[in-house]
């Protein structure tokens, strides 16, 4: 008899077999970040996020909305605030940024960002301001840098920080999702903020540093989409000389949704454009009796954005006056400037001074000692305001 040779061959059920999930089967210390992966992935989102400073005077929100292409690295979106009544000027100037004349910059700006450009519209401008290439040319850069993130095309947003997440824990929330909490050292934390905000908050900036003062929590759904987050920044409140000194509490919320849907809306080539490396300049460029904008968007105080006196405008230059090249101290330069304003405003064509928002009202700037004379005798740039500015007073609560 010849022996016969079984074999059999055994596998096991495909039924039993699933495919390895590409952020929940990571391990938990690195599910955030890969959780952002695959949001980013998903194409593009809708976004909310606001930003709470809670004070004695109450709270001041930064509400940003918008969407993102994670893909093409484009956004479109807002940035607006509301301020507490009775908000320290100090505050508004630190968290709005200071301009000339009287108020601060808008309250509310228009952004777009692509890889070529960041785009503001800023308050009633009837046109968009474009910032490209270099963005050191103009001197406030860090301030337009921040518009664009390193995450998401749009800038300041929670997604800046997550993959700094530190002490994770995880637990399945409902639908096959998961709920994380987690915690921020400061130096991760301050990642989100523009550098002039930075300066107000924690100077324990230590990259090595071990303290994890902001707390995290994060949400996914079952595909691993982040569609909440939170954060808890009040502890990097502890700056006793900061401008935001008064301030209690400071509390982030980001929502994401439609994931994969519609790109976000670009501003158009038939709007309104000016190119910022040539509209945007120091007052004291400007001509006698032309025109210009205050919001340029980098934060710098004697910037403004040249435009026609034939369209709306915010300030109207009537003179500049030489002061002289020695530094004369502080009190004796404002009254120089002044002086030499009123002699001007004096002399001013009418139909100038009738452009005023407030009938006979002037103002005027003057370098500070550390720019005094520079290139020759220091100059005093004196303007008149010719719109009332209520974009901030219009949204206060």
């Amino acid at each position: 008899m010849v022996p016969t040779l079984l074999l059999t061959a055994c596998s096991g059920s495909s039924e039993d077999e699933q495919p390895a999930h590409p952020v929940f089967d990571a391990p938990v210390g690195q599910q955030p970040r890969q959780a952002l992966l695959a949001t980013q992935e998903s194409g593009s989102a809708r976004f909310t996020q606001t930003l709470t400073f809670g004070s004695p005077a109450g709270d001041t929100v930064q509400r940003s909305t918008g969407r993102v292409d994670f893909s093409s690295g484009r956004a479109a979106g807002s940035v607006e605030w509301s301020l507490a009544p009775g908000l320290p000027e100090g505050a508004k100037d630190a968290l709005l940024g200071v301009r000339l004349g009287p108020g601060n910059s808008p309250a509310r700006t228009r952004i777009a960002v692509d890889p070529d450009a960041v785009r503001l519209r800023a308050g009633e401008a009837g046109y968009w301001l474009t910032y490209e290439g270099t963005l050191e040319t103009f001197g406030g850069e860090a301030s337009i840098s921040a518009l664009r993130g390193s995450e998401s095309a749009f800038g300041g947003t929670l997604l800046e920080i997550l993959s700094g997440a530190q002490d994770v824990k995880g637990t399945k929330a409902t639908e096959g999702g998961r709920t994380y909490t987690a915690k921020l050292t400061a130096y991760n934390a301050l990642r989100m903020f523009s550098q002039d905000m930075r300066a107000e908050l924690t100077s324990n900036i230590d990259p090595s540093g071990t303290d994890t003062p902001v707390t995290l929590s994060i949400v996914a759904d079952a595909e691993g989409h982040i569609t909440r987050a939170e954060a808890d920044f009040s502890g990097l409140l502890d700056r006793k000389d900061s401008a935001l000194a008064d301030m209690t509490g400071l509390h982030a919320v980001m929502t994401l949704s439609g994931q994969g849907d519609s790109p976000p809306v670009m501003p158009t080539p038939s709007e309104p454009t000016l190119d910022a490396k040539t509209a945007v300049r120091p007052v004291g460029d400007q001509k006698e009796g032309t025109c210009a904008d205050l919001a340029t968007g980098n934060r710098m105080l004697d910037m403004v954005v040249a435009v026609p006196c034939t369209q709306p405008h915010d300030v109207r230059v009537f003179a500049h006056a030489t002061l002289g090249t020695e530094y004369p101290g502080d009190a004796n330069a404002q009254r120089q400037a002044g002086e030499a304003c009123r002699r001007e405003h004096r002399s001013a064509p009418g139909t100038w001074k009738r452009e005023a928002a407030d009938e006979d009202v002037y103002w005027y700037t003057w370098p500070e000692e550390d720019r005094w004379g520079v290139g020759g005798a220091a100059t005093v740039s004196c303007y008149i305001v010719t719109r009332d500015p209520v974009t901030t007073r219009a949204l206060a609560v």
